[in-house]
């Protein structure tokens, strides 16, 4: 099942920070998809306010297409 991680909002080499509405503990290392359902990482933790979590995400190579997109958990 897919379910949507939330939005990209920084990218540093090959981590990206992502805000959410859902993120929990749970995502932790789980892995990341693009809309065009390539797995482009995995989540390492989740961190911030309850109401508006921020997850990380360690890519697995430095391309990024999905730079302002949303992204998504398989």
């Amino acid at each position: 099942m897919v379910s949507r991680l939330g939005e990209v909002v920084n990218i540093s080499g090959t981590t990206v920070i992502v805000q959410g509405n859902k993120i929990g503990p749970r995502a932790v290392g789980k892995i990341v998809i693009d809309k065009k359902m390539n797995e482009v990482g995995r989540v390492v933790d989740v961190f911030g306010p309850v109401d508006a979590p921020y997850a990380k995400i360690v890519l697995f190579s430095k391309e990024t297409p999905f730079r302002d997109s949303a992204v998504y958990l398989r």
